[in-house]
């Protein structure tokens, strides 16, 4: 079967899978296809079938935009902007079209000219944009199911690279057909252990042992290239990560590979290898129980080396190392040390390094008891239970969510959340009272998830013939993390947690006010009313509407004083979300005790 047969094949799969695809052309599905394939590979990732709806945008006037999504593996929120041609053949023009067409998509929105693309891909865009914060990168991918052939991509690339100043935070991805069957066929593959393999090395009975537990050989490329081969990402089962692909390392290897084989050795750090038993036997290491903890970047691009194979080799460093400790838990800890000191070509994250640690594995059994089902390890399998999207979470998300409501700094929340791994935001959270945290989380994922799924299409339909409703519509895109942060605050302030002198410190001296926003109290739940009833949701309409109305009046005076400031960069910092509440505390006030009268 050829590639397009193949991709077609996989096609009629996702239409009988998903009741929604069935009425929708191919070339609708193909996109389907595409995300699903390349986006939610991980086991930890639920794909809900009315996603599709959201991610794809192909339509009449849409600016060259057929898929915006935020990619679910970034943990700094990456916007995803993709287009997808299911073709039989394609040009180089062609492609190289597609790809200048989603810049110029991507340049004319960020510049305010949203009047040139339809209403739908306006709100998505602005929608996901809000949360780009000052870590996140704007990811392009162009997918066709047409074979590569002689088409050049690394001049496509240079061609679309140029038509940004800077284009640091910009990656730029380009499938072909192998590409995108290669794709399917991994996510399709994924499982949790290898139980035996072999690698080898450059001489017979080469190796620096370390006592009877660990060893470092020069291992062959190929071997590595082969393992990947029949195990895909399980080779990387044990990891803290799965590999994610792309941007100047992937290149920097390939092109060692390519043009300096021979220092290759001498510029790569090598891969770690963890496993229950290793045997040397002259030039073949037999493994047993065995995953690459360290070194998923340079085994992925091994993989896809033309360069490497049988008869055209290299060698790079290799640790071999058995995982230490009687019980599950003393393995576990000893694997988590050694994926943390071992020197790694992508660096490891801080979520990462937290994945196994005790406060980690406490926080998640109490959010279990409450039916959250929280993901301590990046991969880690979400029970179908939890499907829901605010029934899991994971330690970045609720960092930002309690970094917004908690510390009340909803701007830092969006645009530099790794600051939650600073120990004065840190400890509270996950080292102080677990249980207060958890419940109070639990209504926070909700409160995030009807505010995104429920409160704004309501407020971009009741808004959009409004005199001001590009002004209105764009901000409140942008005022999540400001809706959330305001929630909390007047959940704490009904409840006596803040005063109206905590609110004056907290608009005029911020940073003074930390001791006193970190302590919760006795506060057992947020909103003193019933969870996740219709009550509820017309408490938070009328809260989001409150902060967005008293928001978007302060911006818009603000933007007639200078026409280059837009919602986004108002939203930046947390001194406008200060500004909003001193300015319009009155108000504001009047309507949290209307809102929670007699509750």
């Amino acid at each position: 079967m050829n590639t397009y047969d193949y991709i077609t094949d996989k096609i009629n799969g996702m239409k009988a899978q998903y009741p929604s695809l069935r009425d929708k052309t191919d070339d609708y599905v193909f996109s389907a296809l595409c995300i699903k394939a390349s986006f939610y590979k991980s086991p930890a990732l639920f794909l809900h079938e009315e996603d599709f709806a959201e991610m794809i945008v192909d339509s009449s006037n849409d600016g060259g935009a057929d898929i915006l999504l935020t990619d679910p593996n970034s943990e700094t929120s990456d916007l995803v902007i993709g287009q997808s041609k299911f073709y039989k053949t394609i040009t180089k023009e062609t492609v190289l079209h597609a790809l200048l067409k989603m810049a110029s998509f991507y340049k004319e929105m960020k510049a305010g000219h949203y009047e040139q693309f339809n209403h739908r891909v306006q709100s998505r865009f602005l929608t996901l944009s809000a949360e780009l914060g000052e870590e996140s990168k704007i990811q392009f991918v162009f997918y066709t199911s047409a074979p590569k052939k002689q088409i050049d991509t690394e001049e496509l690339e240079r061609k679309f690279r140029g038509q940004f100043a800077n284009s640091a935070a910009i990656e730029i991805s380009i499938l072909f057909a192998k590409d995108i069957q290669y794709e399917i066929k991994t996510a399709e593959d994924i499982r949790q252990t290898v139980e035996r393999g072999k690698i080898q090395i450059d001489e017979a009975n080469n190796f620096l042992l370390y006592g009877d537990d660990a060893a470092i050989v020069n291992v062959s490329a190929y071997s590595i290239k082969q393992l990947y081969a029949e195990h895909n990402t399980n080779l990387l089962s044990q990891n803290l990560r799965y590999h994610v692909s792309g941007g100047n390392i992937d290149k920097e290897i390939r092109d060692t590979i390519k043009s300096a084989p021979a220092l290759f050795w001498l510029k790569n750090n090598g891969i770690t290898i963890i496993c229950d038993d290793f045997r040397i036997d002259g030039k073949d290491v037999h493994l047993r129980n065995f995953s690459i903890v360290n070194g998923g970047q340079t085994t992925y691009v091994l993989h896809k080396s033309s360069q490497i194979n049988a008869a055209t080799d290299l060698w790079l460093p290799c640790k071999i190392i058995k995982t230490l400790g009687v019980t599950c838990k003393e393995k576990a800890a000893f694997s988590l040390e050694i994926a943390k000191a071992a020197n790694a070509q992508k660096a490891i994250k801080p979520a990462d390094l937290k994945a196994n640690s005790p406060e980690q594995r406490s926080f998640a059994q109490i959010m279990r008891t409450i039916g959250i089902f929280y993901q301590t390890k990046r991969g880690e399998n979400v029970p179908s239970q939890f499907e829901t999207a605010y029934l899991h979470t994971k330690l970045l998300d609720v960092g930002k969510l309690c970094l917004a409501a908690i510390f009340q700094e909803p701007c830092k929340s969006r645009s530099k959340p790794s600051e939650v791994y600073k120990p004065e935001y840190y400890n509270p959270i996950f080292n102080g009272d677990q249980k207060q945290i958890a419940n109070i989380c639990k209504e926070l994922l909700y409160i995030d998830d009807y505010f995104k799924g429920k409160f704004l299409p309501k407020f971009d339909r009741e808004n959009k013939d409004m005199p001001d409703a590009a002004n209105r519509i764009t901000f409140a895109h942008t005022a999540r993390t400001i809706c959330i942060a305001f929630t909390a605050l007047a959940a704490r302030y009904h409840c006596g947690n803040l005063t109206d002198k905590d609110i004056t410190d907290l608009t005029t001296s911020p940073a003074d006010s930390y001791e006193k926003l970190r302590e919760l109290g006795d506060m057992k739940f947020l909103l003193p009313l019933k969870f996740n009833t219709e009550t509820y949701d017309a408490a938070l309409n009328e809260l989001f509407d409150a902060i967005i109305n008293a928001g978007a009046e302060i911006y818009s005076d603000k933007a007639e004083g200078d026409r280059s400031l837009t919602a986004a960069n108002f939203l930046k910092k947390d001194s406008s979300y200060y500004d909003i509440l001193k300015r319009r505390w009155a108000t504001l006030k009047r309507i949290i005790t209307g809102i929670f009268a007699g509750a």
